[in-house]
């Protein structure tokens, strides 16, 4: 059983370029700000062979990232080893800083949330995640979906590496009090408006902060949250059961997206003894008392289809089709009716949408 895990892990990432950060300060080139939270051992130095190690203090930082003029949907492209970085086809870096005090930190976010309404929206990033593979993923995101707001980025220690699904899982665990104290550095900073998306491992590391808050009775952290989205959750189902019961009323909106056909979650339900995981649920009445929106994005499944929501041409265009992935976010229930490429169904106080390619319907 232990080798035939390895062979799908090797099969999963096989031929899977690493992302590579580099810096291009062409100050003409447009660029998105991009406020970093770390517990990675050293932010200064995100490439660093101890880059994975832990950090008990939080890092804050900020990365400016250019999203290249070629960039085609659901694609991010890193400069080769062999070649100089290329700014018409390569996401780059084109302003970095590191506060060494809290409150310059707090005080150049400001600034950013005062032109953007107060509204953020924070990434966490999954299992087997560089610095700069969770950092441009966020920056792809918001060029792909157009996202309003500030982009945040909690960078957590995973170690980057196929093999090192039980140093991540120890890893989102210790994290917890780092992105606590992230969200209460985005409140002191002026944020009115926190969304949250919470992708794979990251999502448990989300769950597990929220229940957190509400046991320590900060309300005031709570009642920021503008909602919560998870991307492919790796999380128990009963362990989500019980972190929902423990965090009480639910933010609003609350979307889970998940797929049948994800294979990263096919692996991590051997791993973790057959036992089936939020990401591809497959019964929604296991979670029908809870108030979530599901949607179930398999049809558009490649690859490993671990992240279809970033990777699917056809599905990014879907949802970014008249602001509808925003209206979505926003709780339109009008908007779930009129997903003309898609089913939803009812159940309980779940609301799940089955999204599928028009012509799938038509058949």
């Amino acid at each position: 059983m232990r080798a035939l895990v390895i062979i799908a892990l090797v099969v999963l990432s096989a031929c899977a370029p690493r992302g590579r950060l580099d810096y291009h300060p062409d100050r003409e080139a447009p660029a998105r700000a991009i406020f970093v939270g770390s517990t990675r051992a050293d932010l200064r130095h995100p490439e660093s062979p101890e880059a994975f190690g832990r950090s008990e203090a939080l890092q804050l930082g900020r990365f400016d990232v250019s999203v290249p003029p070629m960039h085609q949907p659901g694609e991010i492209t890193y400069p080769s080893a062999q070649e100089a970085p290329d700014p018409q086809t390569d996401f780059l870096v084109s302003r970095a800083a590191i506060y060494a005090r809290p409150a310059d930190f707090r005080a150049d976010l400001r600034r950013e949330l005062a032109r953007n309404g107060g509204e953020a929206i924070v990434f966490v990033h999954g299992y087997n995640t560089t610095f700069v593979e969770g950092l441009y993923r966020l920056a792809q995101l918001g060029n792909d979906f157009d996202l309003p707001g500030v982009l945040v980025h909690y960078s957590w220690p995973s170690r980057g590496h196929l093999m090192g699904y039980a140093y991540d899982h120890d890893s989102a665990l210790f994290a917890r009090d780092g992105f606590e104290e992230f969200l209460r550095e985005l409140r002191a900073a002026g944020a009115r408006s926190i969304l949250i998306v919470g992708h794979s491992m990251g999502a448990a590391l989300t769950m597990e902060s929220l229940r957190q808050i509400a046991i320590s009775g900060e309300t005031e952290t709570i009642s920021r949250l503008a909602g919560v989205v998870l991307i492919s959750p790796d999380i128990d189902v009963d362990v989500f059961r019980a972190q929902a019961r423990r965090i009480g009323k639910l933010p609003q909106p609350f979307l889970i997206f998940t797929s049948q056909r994800d294979k990263a979650l096919g692996l991590s339900s051997h791993i973790n003894g057959d036992q089936a995981r939020l990401g591809n649920l497959q019964d929604v009445e296991q979670v029908a008392d809870l108030k979530l929106t599901i949607v179930d994005v398999g049809a558009f499944s490649t690859g490993e289809g671990h992240f279809n929501v970033a990777t699917s041409p056809a599905l990014i265009a879907l949802l970014g089709e008249n602001g509808r992935a925003a209206a979505v976010l926003e709780g339109d229930q009008s908007e779930h009716r009129n997903l003309f490429s898609g089913v939803v169904l009812s159940v309980q106080n779940v609301t799940q949408i089955i999204l599928a390619p028009v012509e799938a319907l038509a058949n």
